[in-house]
């Protein structure tokens, strides 16, 4: 996954691969290079599958110190903020988690200077469901295309609001169909406090006033709000996590349920 995030960085102009941008390995041919490798620790993602993440070291190396700490943390601007929303290589795509902040390495045998960081490199997949779709393109709507919507996972991008399904409920209403009610949990990331403020409201207004949510697609069908509270994140005005529980009605699959309700019968007639 190293390699595909050094295509990435290629891609954006930060070096060329085998020349000045290596992995797992390194020339102290050039005074500026980029080097990136996998290392060892903890599995941070237990449940995850073994291929889909790896964490690495971001090695920055320049013959000034300012040279170095300007050039590492525009790279991990360029891998926390990218232009599409997430990191695109190859076909699939990936977020950053940066670990350990950028930390001054000792000056080499050529006094030149090198800075790193540890990140985790992981590769997502949105998730495509049709409840999902109907509050992510709620916010889309709410908020405008200043602000993205990840349907999901937890993006990285600032301003955005990462969607996710973290619990659900069923209950029969009826014969042949069932009341379901989701509850959804939004993280939200604004680039501050006021900004993290106006959206929430944004948003929790929006709700209330709507009530309900078009399940797109589907025959006309209508989701319900239940109910939605926002929450400031603990030592990060700018972020917090907004939850709504939706509800609706789901048919049962024909065949899974007895076409009568009983049968009762009477020896003595």
């Amino acid at each position: 996954m190293a390699k595909q995030l050094a295509l990435f960085l290629q891609a954006k102009g930060e070096g060329t691969l085998g020349t000045d941008l290596f992995v797992d390995s390194d020339s102290q041919s050039h005074d500026e290079a980029i080097t990136l490798c996998h290392i060892g620790g903890s599995a941070e993602f237990k449940l995850d599958a073994p291929g889909s993440w790896r964490k690495l070291s971001l090695l920055v190396r320049s013959a000034t110190a300012e040279g170095a700490q300007e050039r590492i943390w525009r790279l991990i601007g360029r891998m926390l903020e990218p232009e599409e929303g997430t990191i695109q290589v190859d076909g699939g795509l990936y977020t950053v988690q940066i670990t350990s902040l950028p930390a001054g390495q000792t000056l080499d045998a050529q006094g030149r200077t090198s800075m790193k960081a540890v990140f985790l490199l992981k590769q997502i997949k949105p998730v495509v469901e049709s409840w999902l779709e109907a509050i992510s393109q709620f916010t889309e709507t709410a908020l405008g295309v200043q602000w993205r919507v990840y349907r999901g996972f937890n993006g990285t991008c600032r301003p955005a609001v990462s969607w996710q399904c973290t619990g659900w409920h069923s209950a029969a209403a009826s014969r042949g169909v069932q009341q379901l009610s989701k509850q959804f949990v939004g993280q939200i990331a604004a680039r501050s406090a006021s900004e993290y403020q106006l959206a929430a409201q944004v948003l929790m207004l929006g709700l209330a006033e709507q009530a309900k949510l078009p399940l797109g697609g589907l025959g006309g069908r209508w989701l319900t709000v239940l109910g939605a509270q926002a929450a400031v994140r603990s030592g990060d005005l700018s972020t917090g996590v907004l939850t709504v529980t939706l509800t609706g009605a789901a048919g049962v699959t024909p065949g899974s349920s007895p076409l009568i309700a009983g049968v009762h019968t009477e020896p003595k007639i």
